[in-house]
């Protein structure tokens, strides 16, 4: 559809505006197939993650009490905290490495990154290190908590590598590789090192140990396959190294001063439990946040090469390109987040006694998380897009603000609540976050990712909804959850069927369509040809 520049233009030259139009088009088309084969490639690698990390989480909860893995869960996400941290250097890769001039140039940027990254790590590991028996004390944990404590801030910079190469890998559109190091190659070495360490040792702390080897080993795999692939190479000096550091630290100097709000607003409940619940709050607010992040799928799927893709149409003004990109993703994502929420919701005792019966009890908050990560996934991804349109400093805004909100409602709501309050906290923490970031975007870009359209999926959940609570009643247990889900999307994607799919969603299906069966059939041929 032509805009108003458009069609004031179209005025005076037609010709100039059909031209427009198809090379906004061509851009639109092309941004959309890079990420929607990227998404195509990493849902089915998401959701086996996903599936690897609800087992590691199950084959630790029904093998220790209750409490003790609610220890290892508050301990792991206090590292987590801190890991969160040092990410905040991390984005400047998916930011540069699309537009690097030079090998020597991206060679340069990936080193500095790296270094940068590591470093703050290992001091952020030895200060959790150092501080461990005085967290233990704040939280009034045993002794086992602070070995838990010590054993992952040792392990902090093998997760921080980690991360960061497959953040390289996602800057330069390795979809396979990227998939192949983070959704499964990490989560089966972490189930592995969880079996081994639970059924022939049941030692937790050896559990945690073998987390973070798997992590580093993983991460180690990954780098030498960039070395041997792509090329890549270690490069500290050189005759731009120094512009180079100095543009990605003004860069992500921001969205690490920031990541203390948004870490704050992810994890900082988690210090909350440590000081005014327990260790069996602290593991049920981890499985609930594990289940909502399963809802998240979708968006994990779209995010995770819209950065590069983002970034590139930013760097040549292509702002209608933009514009669509995000109306087209964030209607598909709804579509996706829709579909896995209601049954999660609906089937929410079946899922929580996956993990034991002393959680099936706290299944009521189970809608909480979900809402929280449908409220999260709504707006798709507005914060990537602040950041790749050069907004970093209005999101570190935003996100101070936010925090500041959340420690006003958190604290009070979990001493007044307890665990209930905790999960109306996280509720309002992700709805008013993303409410304020595309109130933000659209003042400064003029992007926003709602339409008409974004209606469709929420008309098509009423049919899921009413066979997914249609056949809970009707069939006991767990078969109960395979029937519904399953008739329930059934008739969700009819309905969608019926609704209409737009130009350029048939568009797009018919074009990712075409590639996978020239990939399949090359294949073939070159197998059995």
């Amino acid at each position: 559809m032509a805009t108003d520049l458009d069609q004031f233009e179209g005025a005076a030259d037609p010709d100039a505006v059909e031209d427009r139009s198809d090379s906004v088009d061509a851009r639109l088309e092309d941004a959309l197939e890079r990420v929607a084969h990227g998404a195509t490639v990493s849902v089915p690698a998401i959701l086996l993650q996903r599936g690897l990390t609800l087992a590691f989480t199950a084959v630790l909860t029904n093998a220790f009490a209750a409490s003790t893995y609610g220890a290892f869960a508050l301990a792991r996400r206090l590292q987590r905290f801190l890991l969160r941290l040092t990410m905040g250097f991390r984005s400047g890769l998916s930011r540069f490495l699309p537009n690097a001039e030079s090998d020597a140039e991206r060679d340069a940027l990936t080193t500095f990154a790296s270094l940068l990254l590591v470093g703050v790590a290992t001091a952020f590991g030895g200060a959790l290190f150092a501080a461990a028996p005085l967290v233990t004390e704040l939280a009034d944990e045993s002794g086992q908590f602070e070995s838990f404590l010590r054993i992952f801030a040792v392990g902090l910079p093998a997760g921080v590598w980690l991360f960061t190469v497959t953040e390289i890998l996602r800057g330069i559109e390795a979809v396979g590789p990227l998939n192949l190091t983070m959704r499964i190659g990490f989560p089966t070495a972490q189930l592995l090192a969880g079996a081994v360490a639970t059924y022939a040792f049941h030692d937790l702390a050896l559990a945690a140990a073998g987390v973070l080897l798997a992590m580093g080993s993983v991460g180690v795999v990954a780098a030498l396959w960039l070395a041997r692939s792509r090329g890549f190479r270690p490069r500290i000096r050189g005759a731009d190294a120094g512009r180079l550091r100095r543009k990605y630290l003004r860069f992500t100097l921001p969205l690490f001063v920031g990541g203390f709000a948004t870490t704050t607003q992810r994890l900082g409940f988690y210090p909350l439990i440590a000081v005014f619940l327990s260790s069996v709050a602290g593991g049920v607010f981890a499985v609930g946040v594990l289940l909502g992040t399963v809802v998240r799928l979708p968006l994990m799927g779209i995010n995770q090469f819209i950065p590069p893709v983002a970034a590139a149409l930013n760097e040549e003004d292509h702002r209608e390109a933009l514009k669509r990109l995000y109306h087209v993703t964030s209607r598909l994502v709804l579509v996706g987040v829709t579909a896995l929420s209601i049954p999660v919701v609906v089937y929410r005792e079946t899922v929580m006694g996956l993990f034991g019966p002393a959680y099936v009890e706290y299944a009521a908050l189970v809608p909480g998380f979900v809402l929280a990560q449908y409220a999260a996934c709504a707006a798709g991804s507005v914060g990537i897009l602040l950041t790749m349109t050069d907004h970093q400093r209005a999101l570190l805004v935003v996100n101070v603000g936010i925090t500041a909100f959340l420690a006003v409602t958190a604290i009070p709501l979990t001493t007044r609540f307890g665990l209930p309050g905790l999960v109306v906290s996280y509720v309002l923490m992700l709805t008013v976050n993303n409410g304020l970031e595309v109130a933000v975007l659209y003042y400064l870009e003029g992007l926003q990712p709602f339409t008409r359209l974004h209606a469709k999926p929420l008309v098509a959940a009423v049919p899921l909804a009413l066979v997914a609570l249609g056949v809970r009643v009707a069939v006991p247990g767990l078969l109960a959850a395979f029937v519904g889900t399953a008739a329930g999307l059934a008739a969700y994607a009819k309905a969608l069927q019926i609704l209409g799919f737009t130009r350029v969603e048939r568009r797009l299906g018919a074009t990712l369509a075409e590639r996978y069966r020239e990939v399949l059939s090359n294949s073939w041929e070159s197998r059995f040809g």
